[in-house]
């Protein structure tokens, strides 16, 4: 959704928006409306919007009021505009002494993402709570093994969907913002083996699923990039060939071209006529915008990122045996771990063989603290969590996580958070504070559905391993695992 505005809105400074998050509280804002005397700096990030009704409107004079009009989102939220009035709005007012906020269309393109993740991340969730209940029932009696055969090939199509709902949902929305000029790539140095590792880690089961092998080769070259963007890209190359591969594997690795790295791609999938894959090259190398259609959707996104990181993009095939994708990511020219991203390290230290576990480690007996704030998210967490035999203690916030623990906390062995919460703290915030109340570390973890590059990028730089919503469960198990410390490997 994108909101346009005229020039009369605070003269020539664009509309006065304000947008409200779906829990009605100050998301964001633009400089015009920063500047409105009744709002001049009064806004902060999390104001109740009943708060601003209460304090701002009915005390102000009747020649102070703007015209305002409310958008209510259909996933949630509000946006707030306002027109312009002589009285109302300063046309010599300066620029305001606050930051400048981004587009607000790209905040509501985040919160719709993050909103429709929520229920996608239940269903993930709930869907591995029954096959565990399946897989313990056949444990027991043989006759049940025959008797829920059907009953697991159903559950086992239900994630598939999820998993295939949850991809269609990231690319169209980040194809949006793309083309909508939205995404602007942050370029700086990063280790490449992180954004192989939380690649390898989210993907990884949905090979499993189909009896495909996925493997991964470490590298340890430095590249300088936006490594989110880079880590999407990749992930549409991947969710290409796992979408061509009917047997046999996939394989992402890497390898020195010069000063470039040759990301890599590799499938055993069909491969490509020489006609074929002459009319893919001719796709890949259309301008962002046109033509698409006999891409598919992840490989138009992939084309369109590789244009807006600078990247190039190759691709070879042969009918019969496969195809190999590539992608040239500049080598920084930085030595060691300088000014590297630092949660690539922590990541691809903690979660190295994402899916080693496979369900055999016994995590029973864990106390794992859940602080997540959708009702439907956090039940099925905890349902989850219960069917691996750990003891769970969730809340919606921050503040309730400290009640819930009381004055004299027992201590937990892992702390789970969503990183957009209830309150003034984030789920970092969270981390960091209740690990402190323990006579000794506690590992912690964050599970988010937001796609906002600036929130995921202080998740990443947080230290603590970043998973998306919806994770599969055998990928949310082999990540505890290994914050436990408990990897065989």
């Amino acid at each position: 959704m994108t909101v346009n505005g005229s020039h009369d809105d605070a003269g020539s400074a664009g509309p006065a928006l304000l947008v409200f998050g779906t829990d009605g509280r100050l998301a964001d804002w633009t400089p015009a409306a920063a500047v409105l005397p009744l709002l001049a700096g009064r806004l902060t990030a999390g104001m109740p919007a009943d708060e601003l009704e209460a304090s701002l409107f009915p005390s102000a004079g009747p020649h102070m009021v703007p015209d305002r009009k409310v958008l209510r989102l259909a996933g949630g939220g509000a946006v707030w505009r306002f027109g312009a009035s002589p009285s109302s709005v300063s046309l010599n007012a300066g620029p305001p002494a606050v930051r400048r906020m981004p587009d607000p269309a790209d905040r509501l393109f985040a919160a719709a993402s993050h909103d429709l993740r929520q229920p996608l991340a239940a269903l993930s969730l709930l869907i591995g709570t029954l096959d565990g209940r399946l897989d313990a029932g056949v444990a027991e009696s043989r006759v049940a093994e025959s008797r829920f055969g059907e009953e697991r090939d159903l559950l086992h199509s239900m994630a598939q969907a999820v998993e295939s709902m949850r991809s269609m949902v990231d690319g169209h929305f980040d194809l949006v913002r793309l083309e909508s000029g939205l995404m602007e790539p942050d370029i700086r140095t990063h280790a490449v083996n992180g954004v192989l590792m939380r690649l390898a880690l989210e993907v990884a089961p949905r090979f499993a699923d189909r009896g495909l092998r996925f493997s991964v080769m470490p590298c340890s070259a430095m590249v300088r990039t936006d490594s989110a963007l880079l880590e999407r890209l990749l992930h549409g190359l991947v969710a290409n060939a796992l979408r061509g591969t009917m047997r046999g594997r996939v394989l992402l690795g890497c390898r020195l071209r010069g000063d470039r790295l040759r990301v890599e791609v590799w499938d055993s999938g069909r491969g490509l006529s020489s006609q074929r894959l002459s009319a893919l090259r001719t796709e890949l190398a259309k301008p962002v915008g046109e033509g698409g259609g006999a891409l598919g959707l992840d490989l138009t996104l992939v084309r369109g990122l590789a244009r807006k990181l600078g990247l190039g993009l190759e691709v070879c095939a042969e009918e019969g045996r496969g195809t190999v994708f590539a992608v040239l990511v500049p080598i920084s020219v930085e030595h060691g771990a300088e000014g590297a991203d630092a949660s690539a390290q922590a990541e691809s230290t903690a979660i190295a063989s994402p899916v080693s576990d496979g369900g055999t480690t016994d995590i029973s007996r864990t106390r794992i603290l859940v602080i997540e704030d959708d009702p439907m998210v956090l039940a099925a967490l905890e349902a989850l969590l219960g069917q691996w035999g750990c003891s769970v203690v969730g809340a919606d916030s921050y503040d309730m996580a400290v009640e819930r623990l009381g004055p004299a906390p027992e201590h937990f062995h892992l702390i789970i958070s969503d990183l957009r919460l209830k309150g003034a703290a984030n789920g970092i915030v969270a981390i960091r504070q209740i690990a402190k109340l323990f006579d000794r570390p506690v590992p912690g973890m964050i599970l988010t559905g937001d796609t906002d590059p600036k929130r995921l990028r202080e998740a990443r730089l947080s230290g603590y391993p970043l998973l998306h919503k919806p994770v599969a469960p055998l990928a949310l198990r082999a990540a505890v695992v290994r914050l436990l410390g408990h990897d065989p490997l």
